[in-house]
């Protein structure tokens, strides 16, 4: 195990050093530290191990973890300085950057357009945008979706609670920022009479480790539908209308069973690999499928806490982190890009 584990270590390190992109960086990490890749793989190998041989290669795995990891985010910024000091060689005399500057026009954030795009969508079908805030209490957040404190499943949300130096107050009246746009729902339920056609966009925030595929400010689309007779095959509808809409129509969805503790059955959204078209690649992990949302049939608990009967009527939430689609239909490499405020890089949108 211990020579496996030096082999993978400088095979990786070597393909990290002839990285000429950000793109094979990429490649890499998910080889190395996606779902099912090499660390994922040796991990599993762990339980077949005795207890004194297992100390010696845990500590060995955490180190080569560490150093592989380290050695990316080195290569990351060494080919992002690289690039960018192409970019400002090959720019005209300081002067005529002054006068090009003065010329430039402003437009929108490519995210931004990509939200308008999914509302133009979404209204097209009926649907109406909603809101709410970004600075929540606990009740909304969590408890109304069927998630009572200390229920495991806010591990799902690594949480940013607001400290309001109070030891008189209770869990639900803690305020937080919103884990996700789910928040809007009792809000949307209370406030309107079925039927409801309703999408919620806004930025949400969690603890999460920053990298290329991840971070702790995001944006979130919800839309929430309720009627008598809303199933699953409305859901699937909804789907492949999206994904057709936004990736070609060529996308097919799938559902895959999924938990969430405010719907019931949940569901992971999968669309057809953009890459490979299906045929499997290292981006999907070979499987041909990208799970880009998730959704579900609202739980009854929330439509009561909504004041809605759920034996008269049914409902979908259904939600997609418009950044990450964004990456696909743009091909953009980096998550961390889009809030990066770098000038070269949003001028080509």
């Amino acid at each position: 195990m211990e020579e496996k584990l030096k082999k993978i270590q400088q095979d990786y390190i070597n393909k990290i050093s002839s990285s000429k992109s950000l793109k094979d960086l990429d490649i890499i990490f998910i080889e190395l530290f996606g779902k099912n890749g090499e660390v994922d793989q040796l991990s599993r190998q762990f339980k077949d191990l005795a207890k004194e041989d297992l100390k010696i290669v845990g500590s060995l795995f955490n180190l080569i973890k560490q150093e592989l990891e380290k050695t990316i985010s080195t290569k990351r910024e060494e080919i992002k300085a690289r690039v960018y000091k192409g970019l400002e060689d090959e720019t005209f005399t300081f002067q005529h950057q002054v006068l090009e500057a003065k010329k430039r026009k402003g437009h929108l954030h490519p995210v931004t357009q990509f939200e308008n795009e999914i509302v133009k969508l979404f209204n097209k079908l009926g649907f109406v945008q909603a809101d709410a805030p970004q600075i929540d209490t606990d009740f909304n957040n969590f408890e109304v979706l069927n998630i009572p404190a200390e229920h495991p499943a806010r591990d799902m949300w690594d949480t940013f609670y607001i400290d309001k130096s109070s030891n008189t107050q209770t869990t639900n009246h803690k305020l937080l920022l919103r884990t996700h746009t789910s928040n809007s729902q009792i809000r949307i339920l209370k406030n309107n009479k079925p039927p409801i056609r309703m999408m919620t966009l806004g930025r949400c925030f969690r603890y999460e480790n920053v990298d290329a595929r991840h971070e702790h400010t995001f944006e979130q689309f919800e839309i929430v539908y309720v009627d008598k007779g809303v199933s699953m095959a409305n859901l699937q509808f909804l789907s492949e209308y999206f994904f057709k809409s936004i990736l070609g129509k060529d996308i097919k969805a799938r559902l895959r069973p999924k938990y969430y503790p405010f719907v019931e059955p949940g569901v992971g959204i999968d669309a057809t690999c953009v890459f490979c078209k299906g045929s499997g690649c290292k981006i999907c992990g070979n499987i041909g499928w990208l799970e880009l949302a998730g959704a579900g049939m609202i739980h009854p608990k929330v439509l009561e806490a909504g004041g809605i009967n759920p034996k008269e009527y049914s409902g979908i939430a259904w939600g997609v982190g418009p950044e990450r689609m964004a990456m696909l239909k743009y091909g953009i490499e980096d998550l961390r890009l889009l809030k990066s405020g770098d000038l070269n890089f949003l001028e080509k949108f």
